[in-house]
């Protein structure tokens, strides 16, 4: 299959993850497997290059995001990955409004606010969701704040994937 110019790997229905940060990552995936239908594969990636590469090799469905990412994975017992870039997330959601047709999006911050590159004023989450809405198309969702492993964000993360019918029936 064809998605605007490069070739993916058909699969069921994929959820891609991109988190750095392995407890949180863990807590976000661990829901996820708890809540997404059967058919659903859930993938992860650690960084801008992990996330690239598993997104231009298959038909992401759902994306769910963290802002401040590395640009390269880590390497245990390697000096590597690079310093979080504070707005890694946001060339990985452009990459996706670009290069993909039907990938929808969020962000899942732990971050209260944020100083955006463009002008260096301090914004909430709201102010984060409003820039990257101006510049991304309808599949951009908006932007969840997560608040620890059994936070409201579960609640606002299924109300999202109950939305793209993506929630296991019970």
């Amino acid at each position: 299959m064809k998605e605007k110019g490069l070739t993916k790997r058909m699969s069921k229905n994929i959820v891609l993850v991109v988190e750095d940060d392995e407890p949180k990552r863990r807590s976000i995936t661990g829901f996820l497997q708890e809540t997404l239908r059967q058919d659903v594969e859930l993938r992860t990636a650690e960084s801008l290059a992990s996330a690239l590469s598993v997104l231009g090799a298959f038909k992401i469905v759902f994306a769910v995001v963290d802002m401040s990412i590395p640009t390269f994975d880590f390497v245990k017992d390697r000096r590597g990955g690079g310093q979080p870039q504070g707005f890694g997330g946001a060339d990985i959601l452009r990459f996706i409004d670009s290069e993909t047709d039907s990938t929808r999006s969020v962000v899942l911050t732990q971050y209260e606010e944020f100083v955006l590159p463009q002008d260096g004023v301090r914004r909430d989450p709201r102010g984060l969701e409003d820039m990257l809405r101006s510049e991304l198309d309808e599949r951009f969702l908006g932007v969840i704040h997560y608040d620890g492993q059994h936070g409201v964000w579960r609640k606002s993360l299924r109300k999202v994937l109950e939305a793209l019918s993506l929630v296991r029936e019970i």
